[in-house]
């Protein structure tokens, strides 16, 4: 048993502490529990497979007083104790479960390094989390009271957690692997929780730890274990007393290797691990198609914004998680657009690559392949675009930079452009290219000219200012409207009958001349539909009819 000495006092801190070990005992187990509560009431076990020959990898209290151990065949178990309740925890199950659990840490501390995440042969134990608390005491000026807020954030999320906060990785990690047994019962408040007050009382702490109680991470294996133990060697300080060079002679590397870490030898710094983030883009597709080809134009653009974003957080793409949203059909459309559409048809599709790359050409040929070997049952109203990255290597991301250098990925080639106008010019004669020129003109559709385009123009973006503007588009003849009800009781139909009926108008905004030739009368308004669609219309005075303008995006 490990006693708390009295050199702890939590609610004092003598220097500024470095570092917090949390640990979650049998963090399986634990998955386990939080996964089906009712199941730890009974005895239970997490094996490799939920066959008979399958291995017991962790047995709760309960599953022990039947003498059930780590390692037993899960037949040997059921022969234990008939009731034993068996599931498998796959490690994907963990890994979510640890990415869940440092999430929640990062509340308490913006940098967290998971030991699962960081995959070093140095303390490689699921379950065990090491944040960085320098600076803290401003919001915290009792230690203990951030350890304590730890342990029982991870309570409510149904954890039991050991919060060790000192100096040396090590040695935080060693006495939270002991500490749940080594807490006063008079104090509930204090249990599982340990602040020291500077290096000399957690070196104190440390020495007491006993060897067995180290867990996977930092423990010998069970021969050498015991042979230390017939020498009367059980606890770190026993063992920190030996010479280093006779260790590695006579018990072999893995004690030489504890003597070392245990002297802050093999020490590393903190690497904590980024918060995810889920990299999507989304766009509609205005109006709906079911055309691959069309569909594929969309994406590209999707996908060239996703591996920028991509490779300025280091990251690169390993696959890609496709999703079309259908039409709707009229009769399950709502008013209200801002609700969820329940009526909405949704087509995914999966894109894996043999592995990560940030190379566009071969994203875009996978997409291709993937659109046209799916079947759309209607046509897509949007496309998204889901990166499932992982860190890239250095040679990627230098590939990437050579390949912005050089424009292949981040400026457009004017002579590939070139190329591709003089293809069309060939193909579809010269004035199907043209270009808009703009004019001064008060009527709507004279404001602009079409003239025939030779060469495409250099490319001038404009840093965006202030939040996205509408825009209006222009439909180069007006659209003669049916007759506006001089009541309506029905509602107002427009051109098309899957916009539903008119529920709001803006308006009227006059617009009137051409008396030197033909008198012009207009009055635009700006209608809204059921669909949510705003179209740009206007009644001409004159002619006595409603005409469909525009609409606006």
């Amino acid at each position: 048993m490990l006693a708390p000495p009295p050199q702890l006092e939590p609610a004092q801190t003598l220097q500024p502490v470095e570092l917090a070990c949390v640990c979650l005992p049998h963090f399986a187990l634990q998955v386990l529990g939080v996964r089906e509560p009712a199941c730890l009431a009974h005895p239970a076990v997490i094996v490799t497979e939920d066959r008979p020959q399958g291995l017991v990898r962790e047995a709760n209290r309960l599953a022990r007083a039947h003498r059930i151990q780590v390692g037993m065949r899960y037949a040997q178990a059921l022969s234990l104790c008939a009731d034993v309740r068996a599931a498998v925890v796959e490690a994907a199950d963990e890994l979510a479960a640890t990415e869940g659990v440092a999430e929640r840490l990062r509340r308490f501390s913006p940098r967290v390094e998971p030991a699962q995440v960081a995959g070093r042969d140095l303390l490689c134990e699921s379950g065990v989390f090491w944040l960085d608390v320098t600076g803290l005491g401003s919001l915290w000026p009792r230690m203990a009271d951030w350890a304590a807020a730890v342990r029982d954030d991870l309570g409510e999320a149904g954890y039991k957690a050991a919060v060790v906060v000192g100096f040396s990785r090590f040695a935080v990690y060693a006495v939270a692997r002991q500490v749940q047994t080594a807490q006063a019962a008079q104090d509930p408040s204090r249990r599982g929780i340990v602040v020291f007050a500077d290096r000399a009382a957690e070196q104190a702490v440390r020495d007491r730890v006993h060897l067995a109680s180290l867990g996977p991470g930092l423990g010998l294996p069970p021969a050498e274990r015991d042979a230390l133990d017939r020498l009367g060697i059980r606890t770190l300080g026993q063992l920190l007393q030996l010479p280093e060079a006779d260790l590695r002679e006579r018990h072999g590397e893995a004690a030489r290797l504890l003597h070392r870490r245990a002297h802050d030898v093999l020490t590393e710094p903190l690497r904590p691990s980024q918060a995810s983030e889920v990299l999507e883009r989304h766009r509609d597709v205005e109006p709906p198609d079911d055309q691959s080809d069309r569909l594929l134009f969309i994406a590209k653009g999707l996908l060239a914004e996703l591996l920028k974003a991509a490779a300025e957080r280091n990251l690169a793409l390993a696959g890609l998680q496709l999703r079309l949203d259908l039409e709707v059909p009229h009769h399950n459309r709502q008013i209200n657009q801002a609700a969820p559409r329940a009526g909405v048809r949704l087509v995914q599709a999966t894109v894996q690559t043999a592995e990560p790359s940030l190379w566009e050409p071969h994203w875009l040929e996978l997409l291709r392949l993937r659109l046209e070997a799916t079947h759309l049952p209607a046509r897509a109203e949007r496309l998204t675009l889901q990166a499932e990255t992982v860190p890239a290597s250095a040679q990627q991301l230098q590939m990437w930079q050579l390949l912005a250098e050089a424009g292949g990925l981040a400026r457009r080639d004017p002579r590939a452009a070139a190329e591709a106008l003089a293809r069309v010019k060939a193909a579809l004669g010269d004035g199907v290219v043209r270009q808009a020129e703009l004019q001064s003109a008060h009527l709507p559709e004279a404001q602009w000219r079409w003239l025939p385009m030779s060469e495409l123009p250099a490319a001038k973006p404009k840093a965006p200012v202030g939040p996205p503007q509408l825009v209006r588009r222009i439909l180069s003849k007006p659209v003669v409207l049916p007759s506006r009800p001089k009541h309506e009781p029905d509602g107002w139909l427009l051109a098309d009958w899957r916009q539903g009926a008119v529920t709001r108008l803006w308006g009227p905004y006059r617009v009137s001349g051409g008396w030197w030739s033909r008198e012009v009368r207009r009055d635009y308004w700006f209608v809204e539909t059921e669909r949510g669609d705003i179209l740009w219309v206007f009644y001409d005075g004159v002619r006595r009819l409603w005409y469909w303008q525009g609409r606006v995006e």
